[in-house]
């Protein structure tokens, strides 16, 4: 089972995680969806966005950006950290779920693609 937090912004994958103020948090079991919720993180600091997704059972976190602190620290607690991914949310989540997150649409501009180990 995986459990996949997206940060949004209006549809989109939202540019920075650091700063979003909602976030999709999707549970995948057998390829297939089986939860979805909406995680409100407004005003959140990096230790209470940390604490969130850990507490939540986050094991991916989908985004445009990160900053290196934060990303960090998502990754010492396990979470493992897909960054310079853009476009719908619902795309992109759809690739995920194929492992198809590699296409060249998905990268942000002047980001290359991503670490193979990261999509593993």
């Amino acid at each position: 089972m995986r459990t996949v937090v997206i940060p949004v912004f209006l549809s989109r994958v939202a540019p920075v995680f650091d700063s979003c103020t909602k976030a999709l948090l999707v549970t995948i079991a057998h390829g297939r969806e089986t939860e979805r919720n909406e995680l409100l993180l407004r005003n959140f600091s990096f230790s209470e966005r940390v604490t969130m997704i850990q507490r939540v059972g986050v094991t991916d976190l989908i985004c445009c950006g990160i900053s290196d602190v934060l990303h960090t620290m998502l990754e010492n607690w396990g979470v493992r950290v897909i960054a310079g991914i853009a476009g719908q949310v619902e795309e992109v989540l759809a690739a995920f779920m194929a492992d198809q997150l590699d296409q060249p649409r998905f990268r942000m501009p002047g980001h290359g693609a991503p670490n193979p180990a990261d999509l593993a």
